[in-house]
């Protein structure tokens, strides 16, 4: 799972949080030590700017629980596709599964990734897909695995992913990959 730290928290929220945020340092800095108080705040009003402009731009400011919501109603066709478009985009090279355990094969800068998303639509994902991912890993001699579920994953599922060569993507994660290539509203079944 994705580490969250505030500016990967502040980057999920509207420009203007961030601003306040700025504002707010800002002040207590200034109350504090005034000589800081400029150097505090400016990370975060660089910051509330890159936001606006990525808002602006069309590539932020969804809600990621609809956009979720709606991943989980798309057939399997629609959603593969979406993912397939999202790594083309990142520079993957995309093949279909060649075996058990995973999707899709990932290839970029000569390293392998094995892809699973077929549990896309269920609320929690278990241990068991991750364990299938990290075995066909390890089958294939890959790179690395990503388990992808636009619900959540149990907790023995994150903690195998501690273990094993595995990346699970689900949540606000999954919806940053997605929303470059997220045209428009998909069909729904």
């Amino acid at each position: 799972m994705a580490q969250q730290t505030l500016f990967t928290i502040l980057l999920r929220q509207p420009w203007w949080v961030t601003l306040l945020v700025a504002v707010a340092l800002f002040a207590v800095a200034h109350a504090i030590f005034p000589p800081i108080a400029p150097f505090m705040a400016l990370p975060f009003a660089g910051l509330s700017v890159y936001i606006a402009y990525r808002q602006w731009r069309g590539n932020a400011g969804v809600d990621a629980g609809e956009r979720l919501a709606t991943m989980r109603t798309m057939q399997w066709e629609d959603f593969s596709a979406l993912i397939s478009d999202a790594y083309k985009r990142q520079g993957y090279a995309i093949a279909p599964a060649e075996g058990a355990g995973y999707d899709f094969t990932l290839t970029k800068d000569a390293r392998t990734t094995l892809l699973q998303c077929r549990r896309w639509k269920v609320n929690q994902v278990g241990v068991g897909p991750v364990r299938d991912v990290a075995n066909a890993v390890a089958r294939r001699g890959a790179y690395k695995g990503i388990c992808i579920a636009a619900g959540e994953f149990s907790a023995p599922a994150r903690k195998l992913s501690l273990t094993e060569p595995v990346s699970l993507l689900s949540g606000g994660d999954l919806v940053d990959l997605v929303s470059p290539v997220w045209k428009h509203k998909p069909r729904m079944h």
